[in-house]
C-alpha cells in the first residue's frame, strides 16, 4: 500500500534529508513518532529520497558535460 505524505510531513521529511541523507534508527523513531509515521514509511522515504537525489546529481552532471561538448 502506498503512503500519501501530507505537506507538513513532506517539508519535515525533506528538511532532515537536507541536514543528513542517511538516518540512523534512533532518529528514524524520532521522526516517525514526531511526524505519525512508522518507522518502516520514513526508512522507506529515506531511501527513495537518496534515489531521486542521486537521479538529479548523476543528470545534472551528465547535462553539463552535453554542455561543455
Amino acid at each position: 500500500m502506498r503512503t500519501v505524505f501530507s505537506p507538513q510531513q513532506l517539508e519535515r521529511l525533506e528538511r532532515h534529508f537536507k541536514i543528513q541523507q542517511y538516518v540512523g534508527s534512533a532518529q528514524r523513531i524520532y521522526i516517525a513518532s514526531q511526524l505519525g509515521l512508522s518507522e518502516t514509511q520514513v526508512k522507506v522515504w529515506f531511501q527513495n529520497r537518496r534515489i531521486r537525489w542521486r537521479k538529479q546529481v548523476l543528470g545534472g552532471a551528465m547535462a553539463k558535460t552535453h554542455e561543455e561538448s
